[in-house]
């Protein structure tokens, strides 16, 4: 997709591009697992302020009622990370050839936090009334995932039925004289880093907060 979810971070979700080198190779496959890892831990900072009532602070001479817990410093320092590895992303993949799971990291990031709205607005699990305001921040930020998912799913198809229909190979293995991995195997590995990366997020922040 040259439009539009995927053109506000990591470009097309299928690159065309070939003769990437050893280093593009590795970025390419460790952004995705950055971004998860990241993901992981502003997913959880969010609902850590969250449950303090939005907001927190810390310093400054006036008694401050919602206090910044001692863990607050992994929220920014995720966020860096986080647009971090959408960047590493774009740099690498522009010479990748094959489908770019990080296309969806514009999607993944606004559903997985808009969830904290949905959930903390409607109180599912928490009991409590309704938030109107965490709901249309609910609204808001589904939309924005959603709305780019949408196009960038329909481009991917479409490369994938024009891979099928050109008789290329999209089983295991590699693929092509420069040993790219098939879209299978590149599709897998690449889910493979985003689901261990988001795991291992979720027990670095357990652990340090």
């Amino acid at each position: 997709m040259s439009g539009f979810g995927g053109a506000f971070i990591t470009g097309k979700p299928v690159g065309d591009g070939s003769g990437a080198g050893p280093l593009r190779r590795v970025l390419f496959l460790l952004s995705p697992f950055i971004f998860s890892f990241s993901l992981a831990c502003v997913y959880l900072g969010m609902r850590g302020v969250m449950r303090l009532g939005g907001f927190v602070a810390r310093g400054g001479p006036y008694e401050i009622a919602h206090p910044a817990p001692d863990w607050i410093w992994i929220f920014p320092v995720s966020m860096m990370l986080l647009m971090a590895s959408m960047f590493i992303s774009l740099f690498a993949a522009s010479r990748i050839s094959g489908p770019n799971i990080m296309a969806m990291s514009w999607s993944a990031l606004f559903i997985t936090l808009g969830w904290n709205f949905v959930q903390f607005g409607f109180g599912i699990g928490m009991g409590g009334g309704l938030a109107f305001g965490w709901i249309i921040c609910a609204v808001t930020f589904m939309l924005m995932g959603g709305i780019p998912l949408i196009f960038i799913l329909r481009s991917f198809f479409r490369s994938l039925g024009e891979k099928i229909n050109s008789g290329s190979t999209i089983g295991t293995g590699t693929s092509g004289s420069d040993g790219q991995l098939s879209w299978s195997m590149s599709l897998i590995l690449q889910a493979a880093l985003c689901g261990g990366g988001f795991w291992l997020g979720l027990i670095f922040f357990g652990a340090v907060s």
